[in-house]
């Protein structure tokens, strides 16, 4: 299997699981990334810039290359994604919220197109009146 890594997993790896505790993870992960199991897109490496564990901005510049730049296919799923109204009003929200970064249709587009896994941790919202 084949995964598109988000910021947010990328964070809490680096934020709680450390090494020296968990070297079977690591290495593991290692592995994955190493053979390309595991990519995610330059829209998520802004976000790890902005805000992340130091040590996953370390790991996210040492690795620069897993965080590819949209490709014309991408693009045209990113569209598809901006054309429904509830996702266009979601995406400004989270603008709002994040400072203007979001990686979560490059995540979902370049998931499709590779045929790959979406790897994120899910936000609970409180229900709108």
């Amino acid at each position: 299997m084949s995964y598109v890594f988000d910021n947010s997993p990328l964070s809490a790896l680096f934020k709680n699981f450390y090494p020296k505790t968990f070297p079977t993870l690591w290495q593991s992960f290692d592995h994955l990334v190493a053979n390309g199991s595991i990519v995610s897109t330059r829209e998520a490496l802004r976000e790890i810039e902005d805000g992340a564990p130091e040590n996953c901005v370390q790991w996210a510049k040492q690795n620069a290359a897993l965080f590819a730049t949209p490709t014309t296919a991408e693009g045209g799923v990113v569209a598809k994604i901006y054309s429904v109204t509830h996702f266009q009003q979601n995406i400004e929200q989270q603008k709002l919220l994040k400072g203007g970064r979001n990686a979560d249709p490059f995540i979902i587009a370049r998931a499709a197109v590779e045929h790959r896994a979406v790897v994120t941790i899910g936000t609970t919202e409180a229900p709108r009146s």
